[in-house]
């Protein structure tokens, strides 16, 4: 099974790509946010996730693990596909869709094209706590710690690195400031 790919961006179509890697071009479906920020060949780096079916072989890309997991826990709950898992990961970022299942609010899923009410609600239900043991930092549904992870990423942080840091926050840092100043003091340490 193909898990990453290095490669330089051939053609940019609706809602795929086309990643030339050593002369091989492989058609990658990526969400509708990495596509509009790509440019033809540009190099980039892609956590893959192969569908292989009886008539089926297709790639679909991530920026991160993070994403590609997330993917996975998507596609695990039934009736939830490859494209409506992609779709889902494309309606907003993946810690506010993570902080609504974790809410239990299925409205933000519901409101992705071919996911109804119904599915929307077996989502949350199947992932309210799958979603914890993915190690997201809003477990506790803190709304200072996804402050401090959407600064972090405004300021040009990776996800995993803002992941990180948050992960290591002592108990004493209790505002939005102190977890940020924080934050930052470990980010520019490494």
């Amino acid at each position: 099974m193909i898990g990453y790919l290095s490669g330089i961006v051939q053609i940019i179509r609706d809602n795929s790509l086309i990643l030339n890697v050593n002369g091989v071009g492989y058609k990658v479906s990526v969400g509708p946010d990495l596509l509009s920020r790509l440019h033809l060949d540009e190099t980039i780096d892609l956590y893959v996730y192969t569908q292989v079916r009886e008539e089926i072989l297709a790639l679909y890309g991530f920026e991160s693990t993070e994403e590609l997991d997330f993917f996975e826990l998507l596609i695990g709950v039934s009736g939830i596909g490859p494209k409506a898992a992609l779709g889902i990961l494309s309606v907003a970022p993946m810690e506010k869709i993570r902080s609504s299942i974790v809410n239990q609010d299925p409205t933000l899923l519901s409101s992705v094209s071919g996911i109804g009410k119904k599915t929307a609600e077996k989502v949350v239900i199947e992932l309210k706590n799958k979603v914890g043991a993915t190690g997201s930092i809003f477990d506790n549904q803190e709304k200072k710690a996804e402050d401090v992870y959407g600064a972090l990423l405004q300021l040009g942080f990776k996800p995993h690195e803002a992941s990180s840091a948050l992960s290591e926050l002592p108990e004493e840092c209790k505002t939005t400031e102190e977890r940020l100043k924080y934050c930052l003091s470990k980010l520019n340490q490494g």
